[in-house]
């Protein structure tokens, strides 16, 4: 069994590729999208109400809280989210995106956030919920 370090931080900053990625796949800019979970919040991401569009980079620590909260969103209120996520296979959440058959982009190589020195120690994707 491999040991994989907890990460000091839970703030990860997206870095310009994956806005190019999402631009790329599904037409939005970074412009066109809302984000609930920004580096410095001025208020809880998950006790508000979201917008049309969304983008998450959750926190790594309560990723479930967040994929829930997008899934209730586009449920409820047809709110598309496109989240940015590690891929945690083994994991409900992860899951729970599978099985509901939202479509998934697989990031290739390892992303290197913006604040962060060394390349990120596991893959990640982006879900498109809507």
């Amino acid at each position: 069994m491999s040991y994989m370090p907890k990460s000091k931080s839970d703030v990860h900053v997206t870095p310009d590729r994956v806005y190019d990625l999402i631009r790329d796949e599904w037409g939005y800019t970074k412009e066109d999208m809302f984000d609930p979970c920004p580096v410095n919040p001025k208020c809880d991401g998950l006790k508000i109400d979201w917008k049309d569009i969304n983008y998450v980079n959750p926190p790594y620590s309560n990723l479930s809280d967040w994929v829930d909260k997008a899934m209730k969103e586009q449920v409820l209120f047809q709110r598309k989210s496109i989240m940015l996520l590690p891929s945690k296979t083994e994991q409900l959440w992860f899951h729970k995106l599978i099985e509901s058959g939202y479509e998934i982009k697989w990031i290739r190589r390892r992303l290197k956030f913006t604040n962060n020195k060394h390349h990120a120690t596991q893959p990640h994707f982006l879900v498109k919920i809507e």
